[in-house]
C-alpha cells in the first residue's frame, strides 16, 4: 500500500491534545491522526452521543481471554464480577 504526505492545519491546542493522547498510547503523531481516520471512516464513534472523548479504560480485553470469541455468558460473568 502506497502512502502519501498531506498538510494540514490544525489549532494549536488541538495538537497538544493529540500530541499528549498519541504519547499516552506510545504512539506517534501521524500514527495517532491515521489510526483516528480509519476508526471514523469505519464509522467508529470516536465521540460518543454523549460527550464522552473517548478516553477509556479497558476493563477487561477479551480477546485476551478468547482471540476467537467470548461467548455472552462468559462476558456477563465478568461484567458482573467488576459490578461487585
Amino acid at each position: 500500500m502506497s502512502s502519501k504526505v498531506i498538510n494540514i492545519t490544525l489549532p494549536d491546542d488541538l495538537v497538544k491534545k493529540i500530541d499528549r493522547l498519541a504519547k499516552s498510547e506510545f504512539s506517534s503523531r501521524s500514527d495517532f491522526i491515521r489510526e483516528t481516520l480509519v476508526r471514523r471512516l469505519k464509522h467508529q464513534r470516536i465521540v460518543d452521543e454523549w460527550g464522552d472523548d473517548g478516553e477509556w479504560e479497558t476493563v477487561v480485553n477479551f480477546q485476551d481471554i478468547n482471540p476467537d470469541g467470548v461467548p455472552a455468558e462468559e462476558v456477563l460473568e465478568v461484567l458482573k464480577k467488576l459490578t461487585k
